[in-house]
């Protein structure tokens, strides 16, 4: 072999062996072995380029709601004075699509013992929002026929021919499937009526019974028409929150007006539920929550009345300061 042939061949293997040393030293850049043997990627990652919209407000509400239910994955809220009589803050509201476990089932309950089961399986977080007792009139007897509490309650047709005809007969006791189906059947059955409280005030929306609206097929507002909701999940051992808001009603030429929604337990998550506009696990940022409860009889709507109104007791000022998309992932910091 000749000596310029040897070099050259030499030459080659040099450069093969620089190659491999750099694409070596490259891998243990990118990549290293923790102690446990699994890989793990050191490399920055990408920032995630899924974005959603938001609304961003100043806001001013007469009564001082319980802070804690303002704050949420939703909704983001910064107070800028809170006198005790109103409420000044800056409102970032986000649209944001829920995921959860539509595999979910509703308990099949056909006796006492069963239902008792049923609910000693909730998380004690949960069991307030599906306690049924006794109902009273106002003479302190015994409504037969009728549990719940305040005015989410149900009678035996509310339950057997509605609620439960749609889980058992329809969704096979999926918990999707019937929340879905009992959504339709009340939007296509139950109107809502504004102007009782428009021109009466809005004491109308904690005075309604959820057995009353059925029995009428008419909601005294969204408050009523949310809270029917929540008594036909309640019903089946399904806890439901009957969440009170504000809602920008873009459809009406942009006006927020108060809202009610609803709040379904899905095997360990709160997913939102809005009945009345058939959405299931999906909120746009128009969605202002101020209130999760277990019925709107324990808000204190007073400032509402109509009769306060114009005399210094304004229920609420929004001023939109903004709109417009951000990065998924800026949220959740």
């Amino acid at each position: 072999m000749k000596i310029g042939e040897s070099m050259k061949k030499a030459g080659i293997v040099l450069a093969l062996i620089f190659l491999i040393t750099i694409a070596t030293f490259s891998g243990c850049i990118s990549q290293k072995k923790e102690d446990n043997g699994v890989d793990v990627n050191t490399t920055p990652p990408k920032q995630d380029g899924k974005t959603v919209s938001y609304l961003k407000a100043k806001i001013n509400i007469s009564q001082p709601y319980d802070l804690s239910d303002l704050n949420s994955s939703g909704q983001k809220v910064i107070v800028l004075r809170n006198s005790g009589m109103r409420l000044e803050a800056i409102v970032t509201l986000y649209g944001l699509t829920y995921t959860f476990d539509d595999t979910t089932m509703i308990p099949i309950i056909e006796t006492q013992e069963e239902a008792i089961k049923a609910f000693d399986k909730l998380p004690n977080e949960a069991k307030m929002y599906v306690m049924a007792s006794e109902i009273y009139d106002e003479n302190g007897k015994v409504v037969e026929g009728v549990w719940g509490s305040g005015t989410v309650v149900w009678d035996a047709h509310m339950r057997d021919k509605v609620a439960l005809r749609y889980a058992k007969e329809d969704a096979n006791y999926n918990l999707y499937g019937t929340a879905y189906l009992i959504m339709k059947d009340q939007r296509t059955i139950v109107t809502v009526d504004e102007s009782p409280y428009l021109k009466g005030g809005y004491e109308y929306w904690w005075m309604q019974p959820a057995t009353d609206t059925i029995s009428s097929k008419k909601a005294l507002g969204y408050g009523p028409y949310a809270t029917l909701y929540a008594a036909l999940m309640r019903s089946l051992m399904v806890p439901t929150k009957v969440v009170y808001g504000l809602y920008y009603d873009i459809e009406e030429g942009g006006v927020w007006k108060p809202y009610a929604w609803n709040e379904i337990y899905f095997n360990g998550k709160w997913i939102p539920v809005d009945p009345y506009r058939e959405k299931i696990g999906v909120l746009s940022r128009y969605y202002f929550a101020l209130d999760k409860t277990v019925d709107l009889v324990d808000l204190d709507l007073s400032c509402y009345r109509s009769n306060l109104e114009g005399k210094g007791c304004k229920p609420f000022e929004i001023e939109i300061l903004e709109q417009g998309t951000v990065l998924e992932s800026e949220i959740k910091k």
